[in-house]
Formats: structure tokens, C-alpha cells, sequence
């Protein structure tokens, strides 16, 4: 069976953290099908010049834009001048795929109350900030069949079914964002702006490179399709969350059925 094939032409999709990782991946493809992307500048200039490299690459010569623009997702003042920097730009915000976060594992005893708020500000607070400011946006936007705009969350299947206690405020963290998803669909459906969340499991990133063999062997074992994803299937699985019609307030987990 053949790969799903997508069409975002016509369309500009918003992806913070989209200068690496499954951000960067998700932009990559929106760009493959046509899609005008803009991103959250990376802190360093030459990473976001690289990814902004790979995503007119992956257009495969189609006429698109690609922009990024500073974006702290912990920071209201920050996130307001990113969408405020779009809107100057005259750009239309049809997508917003909010991808930016971090992951850090420490052992429980050893995680601070720093720690804790960093990860917490930038994952859980991040989360409704971007999702509050895009939504503002949106509502100016004419209505495209159901909706005038579509919000996707990546959150985390750790902050459904983890106990594992190195990330402990991770997990906590992508909980809060997941229930984030269900008051914000509800709110934001008066507007007509849908927001729904992938929660991708185990993705072979450079991030999880570094884990232990044991530990990848471990976790292997309780994925029932034994084999931890490609950036390149949470990407389509982001596209089909975007596309799929009559889907709202939902949490996909796309795990390989990890139990």
C-alpha cells in the first residue's frame, strides 16, 4: 500500500521547534506537499539557516515561502511577537503545529525546583501560550469547510501510561498539555479553530540515541510492533491529524501499541 499524499498547497502551517527534530521533520513534508511553512528560529542563526535549507529542499523545487522568526514558547511577550512578526508578514496562519519542548531525564531525587519550573513553563505553559496567541490569529480567518484554523499539539504517550521516575516532570508536564487539548477544543470550537494532539511513544531521534542498549532493548520489548518509529511516520501521522475531518479534541497516540 502506498504512502497517504497530502496537499497543503494554498496553505501556511506555523511549526514551533520546527528547526530540529520532529518539528523539522513535520515542516519538511508540509514543504514536500506544496505547503508554505514558518518556523520558531532556533537560538543558534546557523541551525535555523540549515533547517530552513532543508525544508525549501524538501518542496522539490515548488514555488513555497519558508520563514522563521524568534520564538521563547515559555515566554508570553516572546510568543506574542512571533505571531505578531507573522502577522506583519501578512501571512495567514491555516496550521499550527506546536512541537517545541524539552526532555530532560534526571533521577528523581536529583530533579530541583528549577528544573521542575523549566520544564514545566516551557511544556505545559508553552503549550497554552502558543495555542492562545495562534488562536487569536485564526479568528480572523474566513472559515475553510468546518474550521478558519486547526491547532496540533505534540505532546507525549509519557503523559499517559509513564511511571518512569528519570522524568518525572516530563510526564507531568505532557499530562497537563493532553488535558490542555480537551479545554482548549471545547473554548476554541466557538471560533471555530480545532485543536487536537499527536502523542507520539518512541521515535529514533538523536535525543534518544544517547539512552543505554538495555534500556532501548527494554522498551523494544513492550512495543507491540517491536521497532521504535521514524520522525519521518510521526510526521505523517502530524499530517493526517491536520487533514482528517470531523476529529476534535482528541489525543492520538501513536505508539505502536506500547503497553
Amino acid at each position: 500500500m502506498g504512502q497517504a499524499v497530502f496537499d497543503f498547497s494554498g496553505t501556511t502551517t506555523v511549526i514551533t521547534g520546527g528547526a530540529s527534530g520532529i518539528g523539522l521533520t513535520c515542516a519538511e513534508l508540509i514543504a514536500k506537499c506544496g505547503g508554505d511553512v514558518v518556523v520558531s528560529a532556533s537560538r543558534r542563526p546557523d541551525k535555523t539557516e540549515k533547517a530552513l535549507d532543508r525544508i525549501r529542499a524538501a518542496s522539490g523545487g515548488k514555488s513555497i515561502n519558508v520563514a522563521a522568526f524568534p520564538c521563547e514558547v515559555g515566554t508570553e511577550a516572546s510568543v506574542a511577537s512571533f505571531f505578531e512578526h507573522i502577522t506583519k508578514a501578512g501571512i495567514r496562519i491555516d496550521y499550527l503545529i506546536h512541537s517545541a519542548g524539552v526532555s530532560p531525564n534526571t533521577d528523581f531525587f536529583d530533579q530541583t525546583q528549577d528544573e521542575w519550573d523549566t520544564v514545566l513553563n516551557t511544556n505545559t505553559t508553552g503549550a497554552f501560550l502558543v495555542t492562545k496567541h495562534a488562536a487569536l490569529s485564526m479568528k480572523h480567518n474566513p472559515v475553510r469547510g468546518d474550521f478558519r484554523g486547526k491547532i496540533l499539539l505534540v505532546t507525549s504517550t509519557n503523559g499517559i501510561n509513564s511511571q518512569d521516575p528519570v522524568s518525572a516532570h516530563y510526564d507531568s508536564s505532557k499530562a497537563a498539555a493532553n488535558m490542555l487539548v480537551r479545554t482548549a477544543a471545547e473554548h476554541l470550537s466557538e471560533s471555530q479553530i480545532c485543536v487536537n494532539a499527536l502523542a507520539p511513544g518512541w521515535i529514533n531521534t538523536d535525543l534518544n540515541a544517547t539512552l543505554p542498549p538495555d534500556v532501548r532493548e527494554k522498551e523494544s520489548a513492550k512495543i507491540w510492533m517491536k521497532r521504535w518509529a521514524e520522525p519521518e511516520e510521526m510526521a505523517r501521522c502530524a499530517a493526517h491529524l491536520l487533514t482528517m475531518p470531523y476529529l476534535m479534541g482528541q489525543v492520538v497516540m501513536a505508539d505502536g501499541g506500547y503497553r
